[in-house]
């Protein structure tokens, strides 16, 4: 799936790509990368839970530069209900070719 491009032509990042974020707690949680989108000039990335594979939730996450370490992402948190929302949905719209919503 790699080579697939989305809509606007930008490349999918291959889906079998595997993230381990910490939890609140030092916990390591893995997690699929769905895909990284550009929203409103900010880049977010959609990331499925790798040990719940029923689950119909996804984690959204903002991405930006490690300001100790320039050539890692860090991945925080999205706190706003309204803007998570406008993402998934514009998630939605352009993978819709490459995931099946509800």
């Amino acid at each position: 799936m790699a080579d697939k491009k989305k809509k606007n032509g930008d490349p999918i990042r291959d889906v079998d790509e595997i993230i381990e974020l910490s939890d609140e707690a030092g916990n390591v949680i893995a997690f699929e990368l769905l895909d990284i989108v550009d929203y409103e000039g900010t880049e977010y990335a959609i990331l499925f839970p790798c040990d719940d594979p029923e689950s119909e939730e996804v984690v959204i996450t903002v991405l930006t530069d490690d300001p100790d370490n320039p050539e890692q992402e860090l991945y925080l948190p999205v706190e706003d209900e309204a803007l998570l929302n406008r993402v998934f949905d514009y998630f939605k719209q352009v993978d819709a070719e490459y995931y099946n919503f509800k």
